[in-house]
């Protein structure tokens, strides 16, 4: 085995173990989108709290792993990914240090009916003040704005 090879496969072993290790937490379909995408499972590690149906506790400071499964009920090129705090029904504030590139965390194009995962590693700044925040992550094909979108609860915490 090649040195790229045993890289490799050292990697998606990782990979696999921190998904194993995650919490499968609740979440809630953005309105709309039902009939475009489909959320199969949301995970978040660290997050104990999904045992008790409560909101993740986030440390700041420190990276969270998220990762998804979802199946779009579309085809596309590529995605963009949103991640943003969900202020009101009509006010949503973007985390601007996430990469937009989905295709960067997901494979790329997407087919309809077709189950992918996006993973991704989450900075949770020390500039995020302590409190409690619904987000919103979106996954959106650029070119029909068909789009994966759904909200969690997470508690940022020292």
């Amino acid at each position: 085995m090649s040195n790229t090879a045993a890289m490799s496969l050292s990697l998606l072993l990782l990979l696999l173990v921190a998904l194993a290790n995650a919490e499968v937490i609740n979440y809630h379909t953005c309105t709309g989108t039902e009939e475009q995408c489909s959320i199969d499972e949301v995970r978040v590690d660290p997050c104990p709290q999904a045992l008790e149906n409560t909101a993740c506790r986030i440390r700041r400071r420190r990276p969270a792993d998220m990762t998804f499964k979802f199946t779009p009920k579309f085809d596309a090129e590529k995605l963009d990914a949103s991640l943003n705090w969900v202020k009101s029904e009509t006010e949503l504030l973007p985390l601007v240090t996430l990469e937009q590139d989905a295709c960067k965390s997901t494979s790329c194009p997407v087919k309809a009916g077709v189950q992918q995962t996006y993973a991704i590693q989450v900075p949770i700044e020390s500039k995020f003040p302590v409190s409690t925040y619904t987000i919103r992550w979106a996954l959106k094909d650029p070119v029909s704005s068909k789009r994966c979108c759904f909200n969690i609860d997470i508690k940022v915490v020292r």
